[in-house]
């Protein structure tokens, strides 16, 4: 895109050119705007839409659970999400960067989509099970609605804190982040790959690219699962706890209302980190993404109590399946189903410029970037001047 001493060296140098000034100009008004509508999106279309599918299959495996013990798909849940993070290159090599025949390239449109639904199962496989496990050994007891009651919630939040503690100490706070803070397409990088805790190469050693895979879903990955679940527990025992409806209201608003000030004042934490170096910027960073996960919990929780509250709560086995397939077809259509997977390892407070606490909610901007003419382009076609030949 181009800035604003772009345009002012345009008006200035280049008054033959009027025509494209104004879509420089045009380019530069439309992004605010783009990103606003990308969070609404996000906020109270895509995020409501991922729990739901994801509540769609978990009340199933609930409601059929001697098919689902917790150790079983706990263990699955993992191996086949290390398996697709060691054959990511692969993947993405023969299905996205090959050259195909149109009739090929239906067949990898229905693999991507395929991909990207047994990655969604074995996500909850692996998520479903770490809960379950996590509240067998801390003994959690369930109120009639399966909240979590105080009796012995001591010993989960004492175990999710210290997950939280050692994903601090690891700069992996930035893991547990979650729709409403992202959008993810399905298209291109945005399918297959995704980044592992040390960056290893596998053409340079598979074995240490082995471990790495096997290190970023089995640690890093568990201990966002553990936090999640203890900051759940946390508001099941403390979010007025003696009436589930209510909560699952005040969850709901409080997720809204957080999510909405998280973003409000993301510009601000920016620049105050763009201004920071070292231990200060990992600290103000980590405090924010602290933020951004405790409002997502809220919202989650919310949405995913009051789709169990009002959605046909008589027949729980077509309430699940009602509220899976409506979510997964709406982001199916929309193209951002890869957004229901929790998948990759990131660090908090690598990236320059105060971007460490930039979320990826990008939908239509990135479309329009897509749809828009680059600069290069204009400048081939001949429709605008090459700064480096000068200008006359």
């Amino acid at each position: 895109m181009y800035n604003k001493s772009e345009v002012q060296k345009c008006l200035v140098e280049h008054e033959k050119y009027p025509s494209h000034i104004l879509v420089f100009k045009r380019e530069d008004s439309i992004e605010p705007v783009l990103s606003v509508v990308d969070i609404l999106l996000s906020i109270f279309v895509v995020t409501p839409l991922v729990v739901a599918t994801w509540k769609g299959i978990w009340g199933l495996m609930d409601l059929y659970g001697a098919y689902f013990p917790p150790v079983a798909i706990f263990i699955v849940g993992i191996t086949i999400h290390v398996v697709l993070a060691l054959c990511q290159d692969t993947l993405h090599e023969i299905v996205i960067e090959s050259e195909k025949h149109w009739t090929l390239k239906l067949v990898s449109h229905f693999l991507r989509r395929f991909y990207t639904y047994i990655f969604l199962v074995i996500t909850i496989f692996h998520w479903r099970g770490g809960w379950m496990l996590l509240d067998y050994y801390t003994n959690v007891v369930y109120g009639p609605n399966g909240e979590a009651k105080n009796e012995n919630s001591h010993w989960i939040l004492l175990a999710a804190g210290i997950c939280f503690v050692i994903l601090a100490f690891m700069k992996g706070w930035r893991n547990a982040t979650a729709p409403p803070y992202s959008i993810c397409l399905d298209k291109g990088n945005y399918v297959f790959k995704f980044p592992t805790m040390f960056k290893c190469n596998m053409n340079k050693n598979i074995t240490l690219y082995l471990l790495d895979c096997i290190f970023s879903v089995t640690i890093v990955g568990n201990l966002v699962i553990f936090s999640w679940r203890g900051l759940w527990v946390l508001f099941d025992v403390t979010l007025l706890p003696n009436d589930f409806v209510y909560s699952s209201w005040a969850s709901l608003v409080l997720g809204i209302l957080s999510v909405g000030m998280v973003y409000r004042i993301q510009a601000r934490m920016k620049n105050l980190c763009a201004l920071l170096q070292g231990f200060s910027k990992l600290v103000l960073a980590d405090c924010y993404i602290l933020l951004s996960i405790i409002s997502t919990v809220f919202y989650w929780r919310g949405i995913w109590n009051l789709l169990q509250i009002y959605l046909i709560p008589d027949n729980p086995f077509w309430s699940c399946i009602i509220s899976h397939c409506v979510g997964l077809v709406a982001l199916l259509v929309l193209g951002c189903s890869n957004s229901l997977l929790v998948r990759g390892v990131y660090k908090d407070g690598k990236e320059p410029n105060g971007d460490c606490v930039v979320f990826p909610c990008e939908f239509l901007r990135i479309i329009y970037e897509q749809e828009s003419p680059s600069k290069e382009m204009l400048i081939q076609n001949g429709n605008i001047p090459n700064d480096k030949e000068g200008m006359s």
